[in-house]
């Protein structure tokens, strides 16, 4: 007897929607019918998922919830797991799907690079200034190396802090990373508004990289993920 494939399931995107008590019912009931459990936080700005189940249910999910907000190119992140990583389901309506004090409109994204593993390596090799979005207990935990703390405990913080880190001229490659990518899509503004123009994101955040880099010399310690799991 085959063993079932258990995926979790991460992603985000911001788009505008509207009805989000229409859409709260509408997903909570589709997730519930097929066993899905985790966090899902609708917001106007968009959408931010963390979910978890058998492999086929969680690609159907996959399909509806594209399907049901109109989302076209998103970025997933998806792993197989021995367990199920959440154990209730969670539908939330918030005023931002992170909390940083102004939405993000979809258009504002492109203003900045998303580059993936292998470039991301040759940024960090550099003298590139690289910035670690995630709060401190993340930070404690593993970071890649030379990446500078902020001493996050409330992601609000982040432009009070980033200031604080009084760094050297505008003109300097500036690098951000987090777990998924989307702190650094808010952070990326934040950055622009103090006149940093060269933006560089690590491309589905840390998750990503360390599938496609296991044994990166660059990442030091280990990784906390959403569900408590950690990724070494």
């Amino acid at each position: 007897m085959s063993k079932k494939v258990i995926n979790v399931l991460s992603f985000y995107k911001f788009i505008k929607l509207q009805s989000l008590e229409v859409l709260k019912k509408e997903i909570y009931r589709f997730m519930s019918q097929r066993y899905i459990y985790g966090t899902i936080i609708l917001s106007p700005e968009g959408v931010n998922i963390n979910i978890s189940g058998d492999g086929d249910k969680i690609e159907e999910s996959k399909k509806f919830l594209l399907r049901r907000l109109k989302i076209h190119k998103v970025f997933f992140n998806v792993d197989n797991v021995s367990e199920v990583a959440f154990t209730k389901l969670k539908v939330k309506i918030k005023k931002e799907i992170i909390k940083l004090g102004f939405h993000l409109q979809q258009n504002q994204i492109l203003d900045h690079e998303h580059i993936d593993a292998s470039k991301w390596d040759k940024l960090i090799s550099g003298d590139a200034i690289i910035i670690d979005t995630r709060n401190k207990f993340e930070y404690l935990m593993g970071s890649f190396k030379n990446s500078l703390n902020l001493d996050l405990y409330n992601f609000s913080d982040l432009e009070n802090k980033i200031n604080k880190l009084s760094l050297p001229e505008k003109s300097k490659d500036i690098g951000i990373f987090c777990t998924g990518g989307i702190r650094c899509e808010k952070a990326s503004l934040v950055l622009r508004k103090l006149g940093y123009k060269k933006i560089y994101q690590l491309h589905g955040g840390i998750i990503n990289y360390l599938r496609e880099k296991p044994n990166s010399s660059n990442w030091q310690g280990e990784c906390f993920v959403f569900d408590d799991r950690i990724t070494y």
